[in-house]
């Protein structure tokens, strides 16, 4: 798992917050950063001086243990403001929706560990949507002695633009105890308008105190580190573990003051004795642009505070429990790994409408496309098995975007989802209808859902002919015209071994769809397009031991014929890491071959020596037959992490399962081990270094979990495993 220590620049943290419902992050430093629920998924609120600290100031954890002897007080981060004093170390391990955190300080008389968490419960969309985050701290005495522990949460209010206006209000029920964060009067298109609420979950182990307000802004008009305070309640809390029970619910009425709340929880430890504290900070930002889902469940933080009350033990346990299950599989520990870590875009990048319009950004800071479909081709599958009704549901939103001539959109709009775009430049794509149908057919395999399907149908056949519109030529294959796919900065025309082999695939899905649809006429006109288009296919692109990226002339050519026709932009003899996506998603959905499947098995060694061997982090995107990068654009001499982890699968699927997880594990080691970034993955990375270059957040790397479907074909642990994460229902393998 991802391990590190608060010495290292690990660049991200574990998110915490629900299905379009926003996050914070826990960061290796202990900081709380990178808050996106305040309707700021696409400018992330982060620490206002991210050079000398990763933490958001005012929002902090704190400890105090005393015995008879000596009496500690620290805050529970590495890099803390000036006049305070923080442990000495952190162990962070990662394994989302968990971050645990072992603080380590040798003046602390007692052991202290966190576990952080969100809610992510398979199959269980209300749970998964919860606008909160969880932290369950366990402090040890390992002494001999008796020692008096105390830990303590604060919070800055934050709600509304203005600091005029805000006020804390502190809230006691028999199961909580909660401070929270409001503000009188906020303008309504205000983002920052809502609610917070700092929640401690009573026990009788522990005594419940608060202060409701204190300033934390020390010095007018800045507010710094250098100007942060934590006041009367670091007095206070570093005196005795306790806090004054004071809150006057008075409302800020002049600038520089930030408003600033704490609660604490004491308990009394013998020799060897633990006890468990629970915080949590729960949000509601509704009202705002298209609204939240989660605005349907609650009226505000005290209803969320409830339902956390009720709720935190089982959220914790059904969280905690398909985790464990992955966690036991006898496999690798990195694929174990990288299949949890790369859901984190649950957290990061997901989009949950009061309306429930659903969909992930592909890159929710510097390309806040929503759902963008060549892209989600890939990364749904997680969405499938976890959720596969929110899967149909943004599959039919695809659907109800299509335009007239039958054309599917490129995505579901910009920061918004009810305003589609074609493609991102100008071009009209010739790899989104074919994967509409392969998703469409995707969504029944799933879910069996017949409405779904017969809903569906007439979408999938306006997509099919726009598709064999575009056959210019006649190959019964469509026509590339340029950037005309996912690879949007690199040109293709004619037949394509991309565009090309995604189409195959997606006649054989529509044949058995209209078969299961008793559509004869259909069926029978899409096995007529595979035939031909099969062996336009691999006469026209094959060339000795793959495909070739693509050809635009009438018919297959001699090397010398390559040659001279390469100078003329006609064909490229490129072998590329994606000419075999439109096999991989056969497989994945149990179509067949689209072509010979000697040819396969050749292409795909030849990709696995070529783009595999060339490059340290994984798949080069497209190498010349002499085993040099093809440096024509920048898609095509570099890496993309989700094309390796979907090549990988392919290779698991041919039988090459050493070489498969051999190529797989480098991208998951530069992402995890040489960056140290894995909660913040690009799309593509630098073969030369792997430096991280175009994409944050980026949703495609959610795919490594078709590498675990096609590992359960013959691990059958991997394969109970995911049944049980669709609680017995259909699976793809």
């Amino acid at each position: 798992m991802p391990t590190y220590t608060s010495d290292q620049n690990v660049k991200s943290g574990i998110p915490l917050g629900g299905l379009g419902a926003g996050k914070m992050e826990i960061m290796p430093n202990g900081g709380l950063d990178h808050f996106t629920f305040l309707n700021s998924l696409h400018r992330p609120v982060v620490s206002s001086d991210p050079s000398s600290r990763k933490g958001i100031l005012g929002f902090h954890f704190a400890l105090f243990a005393a015995t008879k002897k000596k009496k500690v007080s620290r805050i529970l981060e590495t890099q803390v403001p000036p006049d305070y004093s923080g442990v000495s170390s952190i162990v962070f391990d990662g394994r989302y929706p968990f971050a645990r955190l072992q603080y380590r300080d040798e003046e602390l008389p007692v052991r202290c560990e966190l576990e952080a968490f969100s809610p992510l419960v398979p199959q269980d969309e209300k749970k998964s949507g919860t606008p909160a985050a969880i932290f369950r701290f366990k402090v040890t005495n390992p002494t001999r002695v008796t020692a008096a522990v105390s830990l303590m949460a604060c919070g800055r209010n934050i709600i509304g633009d203005w600091a005029v206006g805000r006020f804390n209000q502190v809230a006691d029920t028999p199961d909580i105890l909660s401070l929270n964060f409001f503000n009188k009067k906020t303008q309504g298109q205000d983002p920052l308008a809502g609610e917070m609420s700092l929640g401690l979950v009573k026990s009788r182990k522990l005594t419940c105190t608060y202060l409701g307000e204190w300033n934390m802004q020390s010095r007018p008009f800045v507010f710094d580190k250098n100007g942060f305070s934590l006041g009367e309640a670091w007095a206070a809390f570093s005196r005795d573990g306790a806090l004054p029970n004071v809150n006057t619910e008075r409302a800020v009425a002049s600038e520089s003051i930030q408003l600033g709340g704490a609660l604490a929880a004491q308990a009394v430890l013998k020799p060897g004795q633990s006890v468990t504290v629970t915080f949590f900070w729960a949000w509601h930002f509704g009202g705002y642009a298209e609204g939240k889902m989660y605005e349907n469940w609650f009226r505000g933080v005290h209803d969320i505070n409830g339902y956390i009350a009720k709720n935190a033990g089982d959220l914790y346990e059904t969280t905690r429990a398909w985790t464990r299950d992955l966690l036991a599989l006898r496999i690798d520990d990195w694929i174990k790994d990288a299949l949890l870590n790369n859901l984190y875009p649950f957290s990061s990048g997901s989009h949950w409408t009061k309306r429930e319009r659903f969909g992930f950004f592909e890159a929710p800071e510097v390309c806040p496309l929503l759902g963008t479909l060549d892209v989600r081709f890939f990364a749904s599958v997680a969405l499938g098995l976890f959720f596969p009704q929110m899967d149909l549901k943004e599959i039919t939103q695809f659907a109800e975007a299509q335009r007239p001539q039958g054309y599917i959109p490129h995505d579901l709009g910009n920061k918004r989802s009810d305003l589609a775009s074609n493609s991102t430049n100008g071009l009209l794509w010739k790899d989104l209808n074919s994967k509409f149908i392969l998703l469409v057919w995707r969504g029944y395999l799933l879910t069996g859902d017949e409405a779904f399907l017969k809903r569906m149908y007439p979408f999938v056949k306006k997509a099919f002919y726009w598709l064999a519109s575009t056959d210019k030529n006649k190959d019964f294959l469509p026509d590339n015209e340029g950037a005309d796919t996912t690879f949007d900065l690199w040109n293709f025309y004619g037949a394509s071994a991309y565009a090309g082999g995604v189409f195959l695939a997606a006649l054989l899905a529509l044949e058995q769809m209209s078969v299961h649809m008793k559509d004869e006429e259909l069926a029978g006109e899409a096995r007529r397009w595979f035939k031909n288009g099969r062996s336009h296919f691999e006469k026209k692109l094959w060339h000795k031991n793959y495909f070739l990226a693509y050809n635009d002339t009438k018919k297959d050519l001699s090397d010398q014929q390559l040659s001279h026709q390469l100078r003329s932009q006609k064909v490229n003899i490129s072998c590329t890491a994606s000419q075999l996506v439109g096999q991989w998603v056969a497989h994945l959905l149990g179509l067949g071959y689209i072509v010979s499947p000697e040819k396969v098995k050749k292409a795909l060694q030849t990709i696995m020596e070529l783009n595999g061997s060339v490059s340290g982090f994984g798949a080069v995107n497209a190498v010349l037959p002499s085993g040099e990068k093809d440096k024509s654009n920048g898609h095509a001499e570099n890496v993309w992490i989700s094309m390796t982890y979907v090549l990988a699968s392919l290779a698991l699927y041919e039988g090459m399962e050493k070489e498969a997880c051999v190529l797989a594990k480098k991208a998951w080691d530069n992402v995890a081990g040489n960056i140290m970034n894995p909660w913040n993955q690009p799309d593509m990375v630098s073969s030369v270094d792997g430096s991280f270059m175009f994409g944050d957040h980026y949703m495609r790397n959610m795919s490594f979990w078709a590498f675990a479907i096609a590992y359960a074909r013959k691990h059958k642990d991997m394969a109970a495993f995911l049944k049980r994460i669709r609680n017995g229902e259909r699976t793809l393998f």
